[in-house]
């Protein structure tokens, strides 16, 4: 699935093979968000995702050499934010149990890596997306799909009416819904949001 558009991405990661510091800036700004979503699924803590993210990118940077297309490079970003994420869930107090869990999943582990992969790539462009509306309206739409407040939390955290804050939400919603128009993305992110909603 190709959610980052129609630039060659390749060009990108022949120019990383070659140890191209913008090349890396631009992987890295692409793709941070993404990474530090994917680990999210893992981690609970948005701190130690950031964490498993920073140390993601200096391991892409310290062997740029194996980039040989972008394909690889994306490859190379999950499963090695993957792998991080694993090793701070060993760290974990309830290691036995977790353990327990992967063992017993162990044979959808690719299916569901695939699945987290596309999930975090569709909430990456999601948010791309709602940092374009407009201020008030962004801001409804991130305390409520993004942070998973009720209207009426929403309502007395912006001091306005709850119609205005349901109003406001499914005008935010339209806009996203337009923008990703013709996307190969849109189902998965209807899918997504639909998830996401709390009101």
């Amino acid at each position: 699935m190709n959610v980052t558009g129609t630039i060659n991405e390749d060009i990108y990661a022949m120019r990383l093979q070659q140890g191209d510091e913008l090349a890396f800036r631009y992987v890295m700004e692409r793709y941070f968000p993404v990474i530090t979503l994917f680990a999210r699924r893992f981690i609970s803590n948005h701190a130690v995702a950031e964490d498993v993210a920073e140390e993601t990118f200096i391991k892409l940077w310290h062997h740029h050499e194996r980039v040989t297309s972008f394909q690889s490079l994306k490859a190379f970003l999950y499963i090695t934010a993957k792998n991080a994420c694993l090793n701070e869930l060993r760290k974990e107090k309830n290691q036995q149990y977790r353990h327990q869990v992967y063992e017993a999943n162990i044979d959808r582990e690719e299916d569901f890596i695939a699945n987290e992969i596309i999930r975090a790539e569709v909430k990456a462009e999601i948010l791309r997306t709602v940092n374009s509306l407009p201020g008030k309206m962004k801001r409804v739409f991130e305390l409520s799909y993004l942070e998973g407040l009720p209207n009426r939390e929403i309502a007395k955290a912006l001091q306005i009416s709850v119609n205005t804050v349901k109003g406001q939400k499914a005008r935010a919603l339209e806009l996203v819904k337009e923008k990703l128009q013709g996307r190969d993305i849109l189902p998965f992110a209807l899918l997504l949001l639909a998830a996401m909603r709390k009101d």
